[in-house]
């Protein structure tokens, strides 16, 4: 064999083996780590604003930092049914602590009167704030019932419980088998579905009432649409996962906008 065979050989053996080791080193779809991103509230930024982006709902945006999405429309002067736009500015700061003052004060505010007589030295005219009548009946829907019971979103085994400590669990874990169903939780009416919130992959929220919020994240696939109205036990996706860790559902109640733990509302497990 001629030398410059050899070489033509050489070069030809070189080729494939990049070929080869390109076809056998391709990047691995499930090979993400979610370490850091786990389902947790975000901390309201120091600019104290948030841009909004494509897709996003006030729902979500109030999800996101674990606000009242009533105080945030009302602080953005934002009316119902809540419509935001892209790139437009949604100011946080001054939101997050109003339902804790409103709790703290509820029970001073719900008895005042406004007397109609003038000799009222020790309580001025304007000691009453005119948002008064708003905060009162906010305290008052704390214990708003929602409409029909809870119900588990899916049947399978809590693998991990709540937490309100730090950036810690939100909701809960729950593993089941794989295509499983993720149904609503109660009724309501879905008011975010997609997959724009950071730690929550395919995540769908429904909306209960004015107070109750349910949040169903790391789904496989959403089967339902914005604004669609649904009943406890519709399908709302198809389970799916983070990671290895699959098939899993991360589920989260709010109410007021604050995480509160989904076993105080869902029925005992037999």
């Amino acid at each position: 064999m001629s030398a410059w065979q050899i070489s033509w050989l050489v070069l030809l053996c070189f080729l494939l083996s990049g070929c080869s080791y390109e076809l056998l080193h391709y990047p691995d779809k499930s090979s993400r780590t979610y370490a850091s991103n786990n389902a947790s509230v975000s901390s309201i930024p120091s600019s104290g604003i948030h841009r909004v982006k494509s897709g996003e709902t006030l729902f979500s945006i109030a999800f996101r930092y674990g606000l009242d999405y009533r105080e945030l429309a009302e602080a953005n002067k934002i009316d119902a049914p809540y419509i935001i736009y892209p790139k437009q500015k949604i100011r946080l700061k001054g939101t997050q602590k109003t339902s804790s003052s409103v709790a703290n004060n509820s029970k001073s505010s719900i008895p005042l009167i406004v007397s109609k007589t003038k000799n009222t030295p020790s309580k001025p005219a304007p000691v009453v704030p005119v948002k008064s009548v708003s905060n009162v009946s906010k305290s008052d829907t704390k214990d708003e019932k929602i409409s029909g019971d809870w119900a588990w979103p899916i049947d399978g085994n809590v693998t991990r419980g709540f937490s309100n400590a730090g950036v810690s669990s939100k909701g809960i874990d729950i593993k089941a088998e794989k295509g499983t169903l993720v149904k609503a939780a109660a009724n309501g009416t879905v008011v975010y579905a997609g997959s724009g919130l950071i730690g929550y992959g395919n995540l769908v929220i429904v909306k209960h009432n004015d107070v109750y919020l349910s949040a169903y994240a790391y789904n496989e696939r959403i089967l339902v649409k914005e604004k669609q109205n649904v009943r406890a036990g519709d399908s709302l996706a198809v389970i799916g996962g983070k990671g290895d860790d699959r098939p899993l559902l991360h589920f989260e109640v709010r109410r007021d906008g604050q995480p509160i733990d989904p076993l105080d509302v869902l029925p005992k497990m037999n």
